[in-house]
Parts: C-alpha cells; structure tokens; sequence
C-alpha cells in the first residue's frame, strides 16, 4: 500500500455513510489502519544507500564487497502484483454509467410529474368545476349520453355485466 492511498482516506465522509450498528467495527478498523501507518512511516520511503567505498576501505578480503555489492543488487524484494485496481475500476465506471443513467431516468421523470402538477395547479378548483368542465378536462371519466352505463360507472361493474352477458348466450 503506498503512502499516498493510506492518506487519502477520507474517514469523516466513511463515517456519515456507515450504518451505526456499524461504527464499532469501522473504529477498530481505523485503528488499525492508523497503527500499519504509524509503523509505516516509522521507516523511511526508500533504504538508506549503502557506501560500498566505505567498505571495500575497511575489509580487507579482496573480492568480497563486490561479490556482495553485485548480490546485493540483484537482490529484489517481490512487490505483491495489483490485481484489483483494473477489477475495481471497472465496477467503478459501471457503477457511474448505472448512477448517470439513473439520474437521466429521474430527471425526466421530475420534469414529467412538474408538467403533471402545473397542469393540476391550473385546473378549477373542484368546488367550481361542473360536469362539462370535467367531460372536457377528462373525457374518459365524464358520462357518455350515447353509450350510457349503469349507476356507479365504474369499469368493474361493466366489465361483470358483460360477462354476464356472454354467459346467457
């Protein structure tokens, strides 16, 4: 884990959004994220250089600073390979597509209910609204002289009738 990743948590805004049945778990987690950090930065970035002149002055057996000079600089610590950040990145980008997409799906659909409630808010007040005011505003409800239906004109009520019907048939 590099310095930079460990300093760049955020642990306020992680705390808003852990549930709080949660927070114990989150604290101990904190601390010990805070204790590898502490320990981490108890020790410099890099190693401190060697002064293999230093040496090859001081010992006396010919060849055995540069043997361990050239051992020494072959030697390399294996680095545990990044095989989650492309993974997380990934899941990242399509949780934003998802996220915008949502967003799209919201807007439109609070600029639909806005059109819906301007529409309402210039509608008569219902104790001034007649029957030919709500035959015009919402020819569906309204009473068709033509075509009349029983007392209470409800779709139920015709949609049992005309079973009823096909049954006598």
């Amino acid at each position: 884990m590099s310095r930079r990743a460990i300093k760049a948590i955020d642990w306020a805004a992680i705390t808003t959004r852990v549930a709080e049945s949660q927070r114990n778990e989150l604290t101990a987690f904190k601390a010990a994220s805070d204790q590898i950090l502490r320990r981490m930065t108890a020790n410099p970035e890099s190693p401190p250089k060697l002064d293999w002149a230093y040496y090859r002055k001081n010992i006396k057996t010919p060849g055995l600073v540069d043997k361990f000079q050239k051992e020494f600089e072959a030697f390399k610590v294996p680095y545990p390979v990044d095989k989650y950040t492309a993974e997380i990145e990934a899941q990242e980008k399509k949780e934003e597509e998802a996220m915008a997409k949502f967003r799209l799906e919201a807007d439109e659909m609070i600029r639909e209910l806005t059109n819906q409630i301007t529409k309402i808010q210039g509608l008569l007040p219902f104790e001034e609204m007649t029957m030919e005011d709500l035959a015009i505003i919402h020819p569906e409800l309204a009473i068709n002289v033509d075509n009349p239906t029983p007392w209470p004109h409800d779709k139920s009520i015709l949609q049992a009738e005309e079973m009823e019907e096909k049954d006598d048939h």
